[in-house]
């Protein structure tokens, strides 16, 4: 991954906050995939409970023509604090990722996934703290333990993902720390150069001709 590309911006004269009305708030981001496997009624359920705290905003941004079934959603459950927006052109991720003082990774409960969750690398790289809502089962949870980037809350609990999003709310330490500790890891384990390094040992490996062992003549008694 170009982590050159996708780092960490500042938030001060953040075109995608200013663009969107965000600047002064306290944004959680979804960015990604919009279908049955991510369950992002539970994002809106969990916004629903937090709109007594107006500085709290999240952003949902996805396939335009998912958009409408999560418009619904917001009106069912009286969701004013939830903005859905459409892609952005890539040159604007990480700009976007940078707005976002929480990024989330969401599954629903029965989701049992492989393969590590692209956007995973992309928020740490971002330097953007981690809440996901996933599953025990997986490479989501093990992800995010093991980056020391973000915290994980059992999926399809809106109150659980609230809770979560209130207490860093209120820490912004914690913030801050999830951030910097994302980040590192993902300069040590997705960057270009730690792949080229990867590669390099084991070109050495298979290249480097092993040494022959020679045997010794038992000693005569």
């Amino acid at each position: 991954m170009d982590t050159q590309f996708v780092r960490p911006l500042p938030q001060r004269h953040n075109e995608f906050r200013m663009t969107h009305n965000l600047v002064g708030k306290f944004v959680v981001l979804y960015s990604g995939n919009i279908a049955l496997t991510q369950g992002l009624e539970t994002v809106i359920a969990a916004a629903a409970q937090l709109q007594e705290f107006p500085d709290i905003v999240f952003v949902i941004v996805g396939e335009a023509s998912a958009l409408g079934h999560l418009q619904e959603c917001c009106h069912a459950h009286n969701a004013r604090n939830v903005l859905l927006l459409p892609f952005q052109p890539r040159e604007k991720l990480p700009e976007m990722l940078s707005a976002a003082d929480i990024g989330l990774v969401v599954q629903k409960r029965q989701v049992t996934v492989f393969n590590l969750p692209s956007k995973i690398p992309v928020l740490l790289a971002s330097g953007c703290a981690i809440v996901a809502s996933v599953p025990d089962t997986g490479t989501a949870k093990a992800a995010v333990e093991s980056s020391g980037g973000g915290i994980v809350v059992e999926p399809e609990n809106p109150q659980a993902l609230a809770d979560q999003v209130l207490e860093l709310y209120h820490h912004p330490e914690k913030v801050r720390a999830f951030g910097k500790w994302g980040r590192q890891y993902a300069e040590d384990h997705f960057s270009f150069d730690q792949a080229l390094n990867q590669y390099e040992a084991l070109f050495r490996q298979i290249v480097t001709p092993k040494k022959p062992k020679v045997l010794e003549a038992p000693l005569k008694s």
